[in-house]
This record gives C-alpha cells, sequence and structure tokens, in this order.
C-alpha cells in the first residue's frame, strides 16, 4: 500500500501595516540584524502551519485475500464381482441304469429332472427267499402281510427315469387274507407315503424306464 500527500497549504502570517510596540523601525541601528535573526523562527511557523495542513490520502487499499483450498477426493470404484459361469445345456438322451430288468424293489429317495423327464434316485431292496434275477424277471407278488419280507442289504441306488405315461398304484391293507384296497395315484403320492408302506415294486419297459409304480399293502 502507498500513500500519498495531499496539502492545504495555510496562509502565512502578515504583517498589520504598522510597527507593533517595540519593534525597531527600518533604518534605525540594528534593523537588518533584527530581521535576519527572526528569519529562522518565521521558517519554522511556515513548516509547522504547512505540515498542519496536510491530510495523508490513501491511494489505494487491497483488501486481505484469503484462499480456500478444497481437496480433492478420489474414489476407487470396486471391481465387479465375475458372473458364475452357467453350465452348458447338453442335449444327451436321457438313460436307465436298470435297462434289462422287467422289476424292481425298493424305496424312492429322491426325484431329479432330467430334460423335463422325471428320474428316480431309486434305493434297491431284495426280497428274502427269492434271487435278485428271478426278482428281476418275474417281480414278487404284492399282497397284504405282517411279515419283514423285504430287506435293504447294499443300500444302492440307481437312476431310472420315468415314461410319461407311467401309472402310479396306491395299495392300502385291509385286513391279512383280505384284497389289498388298490387306488390310484401320481408321483407325489407315492412319494408321499413312510415306513414300510413307501416300499414299493417298479415294472420296467425293455428300456429300463419306470411304466407302473405299486406299493406293498403292509398290514400294522
Amino acid at each position: 500500500m502507498t500513500s500519498r500527500s495531499r496539502c492545504q497549504p495555510r496562509p502565512s502570517p502578515r504583517s498589520t501595516g504598522s510597527s507593533q510596540a517595540g519593534s525597531p523601525q527600518e533604518g534605525s541601528t540594528g534593523s537588518s540584524h533584527g530581521r535576519r535573526s527572526r528569519w529562522p523562527a518565521l521558517a519554522a511557523l511556515a513548516l509547522v502551519a504547512t505540515l498542519g495542513g496536510c491530510t495523508l490520502v490513501s491511494n489505494g487499499y487491497a483488501p486481505p485475500v484469503t484462499v480456500t483450498v478444497t481437496p480433492t477426493v478420489t474414489v476407487t470404484a470396486k471391481a465387479a464381482p465375475s458372473p458364475t459361469p452357467t453350465p452348458a445345456r447338453t442335449n444327451a438322451p436321457v438313460t436307465s441304469q436298470v435297462v434289462g430288468r422287467g422289476y424292481d424293489v425298493g424305496t424312492i429317495t429322491g426325484v431329479e429332472m432330467v430334460q423335463q423327464t422325471p428320474v428316480l434316485v431309486f434305493d434297491r431292496w431284495t426280497v428274502r427267499g427269492v434271487s435278485d434275477s428271478r426278482l428281476a424277471r418275474e417281480g414278487t407278488s404284492l399282497t397284504p402281510h405282517t411279515s419283514e419280507r423285504f430287506s435293504n442289504r447294499n443300500a444302492i441306488s440307481f437312476k431310472i427315469p420315468v415314461d410319461v405315461n407311467a401309472t402310479f398304484t396306491k395299495q392300502t391293507c385291509v385286513a391279512v387274507g383280505q384284497a389289498a384296497k388298490s387306488e390310484r395315484t401320481d408321483l407325489a403320492g407315492i412319494r408321499a407315503l413312510t415306513g414300510r408302506a413307501a416300499i414299493v415294486q417298479l415294472t420296467l419297459n425293455p428300456s429300463g424306464w419306470v411304466t407302473n409304480i405299486t406299493s406293498d399293502p403292509v398290514c400294522g
């Protein structure tokens, strides 16, 4: 910041035209000496008067500058997770693991859908006093009984597809020596059976597909 001085000169005192009392007159002895002695005092008064009429004027004022610093925020985006690859679909034919058998006995432990075809997860059981080869050829008679005719020795499961025209028969024991009560149902009705009543016999076609499922009418 700079400043300059602007001064308003003040009038210097003038003589009144008449000599003040007791002041020496011109032409009198020592007048020139008197004038020389008054000049330093007059010059000092003039300087004081001149400075008294001066005012400091600013030629410009620069206000303080406020600088605001805004920090830069850097956001790092996380990489999107890689999508889980979808297994490729295949047009492989649905096949049976029991091709060559005409019958099978056991329980249904699960059902899988393969190309819109239900495939049984079948746990094979055995029939007491009947060989497996004979069972596979002829099957067994399902009549009301109370004995333990079936046993699960090996707990081996097989995948067996179900034919679209397959039938499902639910048998219920009325009494030993009497015919079982039979009724048509569906695969869900067969799977709803529990305990020993859940043991079923499958009838298979030459390709090993299920064409009929019949439940065992166990009594008690």
